[in-house]
Formats: C-alpha cells, structure tokens, sequence
C-alpha cells in the first residue's frame, strides 16, 4: 500500500507569509493523506486566508493554544498518516516534493526519517542560499554535528510515537530536542533534492527571541551532555565534517546553487518539480 503522508501546519499571526505556505501543500494535494492548519487565535486575517483553501483541508481551527510545540502535539495525535511532518506557516514546500517524499518510503519500509536539501529565503520570497548538508545521521549528531533542516524531515508516525511525541515544554528548539531522540531510534536517509524553503525574517524565532533561544540550549545542554559537553569529540566532529562536505562536492554544489539562484524569487527558480532535482546516481540513499 502506498504510504500515507499527514502534514500540520502551526501558525500564528503570520498572514504575510500563509497563503505561499498552504499553496505549497494544496498544489501538491494529490500527494498529501490529511492536511491540518492549526491558528493560534491570529487576528491578522489569517483565517481569511485559511478559508479560502479549507476545501484542501482536512481540519482546521483559530483559537489560543498553548504555543507552537502543542499545535504541533494537537495536530500529530489527529494524523493517521504513515508518515508525518509539520512545516512552519512562513516556511514553503517545493514542487514535487511530496511525492518524491512518499516514493523513498514506498521504496524502503524500513526507512524512518528522510530530509531532503533545503533552500534558504528572506522575507520578501527571495533566495538568499542553498543548502546541501550531511545528515540526517545520529552517527554525527554523536560526534556533536546535528544540522537538520526542520521543514525538509519528514518521518515515520509509529517511530514518533515511539520516542513519545514532542516535548511541549520546548518553545524555540523543540525541533532539535525531537531529533535528539528520533534520529537514533531510526534509519535515517537524505533525499538528493531540494525539498523545502526555510525564511528566516526578522520575526522568526531565531531572529526574534533571543533570550528563550539561549535559554533552552541551556536546558538542553543538560538534557542531552552526550552530545552537547564533549568539547574535544564535538571540535573532531566539526573537522569531520567539513572535510566530508569537501570530498562529497555537496558544499562545492550547495555554493554553486546559492550563486545561480541568490535574489531570484522562490517561484522563479523552482517553478516545477524538474527545477528541484539534483543530478546525482540516485533519488535518495542512505547515509553513511
């Protein structure tokens, strides 16, 4: 049977941004099971926009919550999906993306987690770079290198359930708190394609709160010592790394698509699935 994908959508207050980030999801319908869009009680006329494409989704609702980790929380205990994702509503899916995400889960039931490259955006949709780095892999996050993408991963329901769900007590690194947990509890594989477009504007989290940010690095220095406290594993780690990303090519490439692409609108560059395709031997691998 082919599998299942569920995506939820968090959002609050980020009008500007929701339309291009539904539309990412609706224009690939056919490829998406259940698709959730979970407002925080916005009063920018978000639901508005939301309304418009409620016909392409599954359940949505404007009303206070407790944040952004138990949107998420609330939208995964309603996906029956196999496989399940949630992407920011200022952060945008890539054409063909999500069935390129579904072929790579057919191909390998064992398959827990894949993320995909990720193009990097400013606030106005245009391209300010592209990524290409190694991972995911908790054979690195080990050695103190955990560089995942959030709205490039998508991963198996029962692996997440298995390592009980997000930590709603995370507000700003709730994502990298979950890979803590997931990426050794799973195989883990890098889809050779552009798969998401990650915004950073200046009210994005990592922009904006600054204090919250450092506070729970703090915490989760405690939580997670080993990965987090090895100063002299972590510096051989980073060395790895870097000579890794060399040998590959893939920061050679990532540079050379950061220079064809910088300035162009998001639309203009990727306007169809072939744009998203790197030229490599295979779809997606395991990593090594």
């Amino acid at each position: 049977m082919k599998t299942r994908l569920s995506i939820v959508m968090p959002s609050y207050n980020q009008a500007a941004f929701l339309d291009e980030a539904i539309r990412s999801v609706v224009s690939q319908i056919d490829s998406v099971h259940e698709f959730f869009v979970l407002d925080g009680g916005s009063d920018d006329g978000s639901v508005e926009i939301i309304k418009e494409y409620e016909a392409d989704i599954t359940h949505w609702q404007s009303q206070p919550d407790g944040g952004q980790a138990s949107a998420i929380v609330d939208g995964f205990s309603r996906c029956t999906g196999d496989v399940i994702a949630f992407l920011n509503s200022d952060d945008v899916y890539l054409p063909g993306a999500l069935e390129a995400v579904i072929e790579a889960f057919d191909a390998d039931p064992g398959l827990g987690f894949v993320e995909g490259f990720t193009v990097i955006a400013d606030g106005d949709s245009r391209i300010t770079g592209c990524d290409r780095r190694l991972g995911p892999s908790a054979a690195w996050m080990r050695w103190g290198h955990l560089r995942v993408h959030q709205p490039s991963t998508f991963f198996r329901r029962s692996v997440y359930e298995s390592v009980g769900g997000m930590n709603p007590s995370y507000g700003c690194v709730l994502d990298t708190e979950l890979w803590y947990r997931l990426l050794p509890a799973c195989k883990c594989a890098r889809l050779q394609r552009y798969t998401s477009v990650h915004r950073n504007h200046e009210d994005a989290k990592g922009s904006a709160w600054g204090e919250t940010y450092a506070r729970e690095k703090k915490m989760l220095d405690e939580q997670y010592p080993q990965f987090r406290k090895r100063r002299v594993r972590n510096e051989i780690g980073r060395v790895g790394v870097n000579i890794a990303l060399m040998m590959s090519g893939r920061a050679r490439r990532a540079k050379a698509d950061s220079a064809k692409h910088a300035g162009k609108l998001i639309g203009d560059a990727f306007a169809d699935a072939a744009s998203t395709v790197c030229v490599e031997r295979k779809a997606y691998g395991r990593l090594r």
